[in-house]
């Protein structure tokens, strides 16, 4: 799971944000922490990654709240939806609602396309690879990475424990009429839940982050909602028509970037 201080006021959180805020790159040392893991909590996220990382294909919709603090030092709660299509190992589409504020990107392979529909302005990206090559080269390049991009990975039980300290089977409880496995999960920098549906298929239905270190321990939640492991997907769901009169810019003007990747 990525870990770091949130930025959510940065323009580009409401693109690639699939469900997603914005926070530090994933990585650092690996923790040992196997003492501190409830075996009933890895095994329900060991179920769950293994119906993840083995779907070729999925789709699903993102209903996302999460907090940010304004110049005058108070928290104030904000809101956005996204919609996310992948086909592995190398397509993606996002659209993202939030507010004032509307993104979509679409990645086929070898051009990540982002558009602003607000500005009617879009940038283009030479990426060649897979989702996961496009996602590093983005928070590279450009700063923008996301939590919960673990859940695009091929090792996904790997990527969302790789810094977990300890980990805690809560039991079962509801999200929406859903019954759910709910689990806490302990990092250095932050505090994780995720809800598993508890039925047949095993899919993540809700995620909380805390930012702990935060003096006002700011919080991110994801309601995951609409998942088809099997989509039908047309062939043009990951190609990027100009709109009319379109304003074609740099990536680096369309996040609102400095160079070098810095906001």
């Amino acid at each position: 799971m990525l870990q770091g201080k949130p930025v959510w006021a940065l323009a580009a959180a409401a693109l690639l944000a699939i469900v997603f805020g914005c926070a530090a790159p994933m990585g650092g040392p690996r923790e040992d922490a196997s003492a501190g893991i409830d075996p009933k909590a890895a095994d329900a996220l060991k179920r769950m990654c293994d119906v993840l990382a083995g779907a070729k294909s999925f789709a699903f919709e993102a209903n996302v709240r999460m907090d940010e603090r304004l110049e005058s030092g108070q928290l104030a709660q904000f809101t956005r939806t996204s919609r996310i299509v992948a086909v592995r190992p190398d397509r993606l589409y996002v659209k993202t609602n939030a507010g004032e504020m509307r993104w979509s990107a679409w990645y086929g392979g070898s051009t990540l396309v982002m558009l602003d529909e607000n500005k009617n302005a879009y940038a283009e990206e030479p990426v060649q690879g897979t989702i996961v090559d496009m996602l590093d080269q983005m928070a590279t390049e450009y700063n923008l990475v996301m939590p919960m991009v673990d859940l695009l990975v091929d090792k996904v039980y790997d990527s969302l424990t790789a810094n977990v300290r300890s980990a805690a089977y809560l039991g079962l409880h509801l999200v929406g009429d859903r019954k759910c496995h709910h689990l806490l999960f302990r990092q250095q920098n932050i505090d994780w839940q995720i809800w598993i549906d508890a039925g047949d298929v095993p899919l993540p239905r809700k995620l909380t982050i805390t930012y702990k270190l935060e003096s006002d321990q700011p919080q991110f939640v994801a309601v995951l909602d609409g998942w088809d492991l099997a989509p039908k997907i047309s062939s043009d769901t990951f190609k990027f028509t100009p709109p009319a009169d379109a304003k074609k810019v740099s990536m680096f003007d369309l996040l609102g970037r400095k160079r070098g990747g810095k906001p």
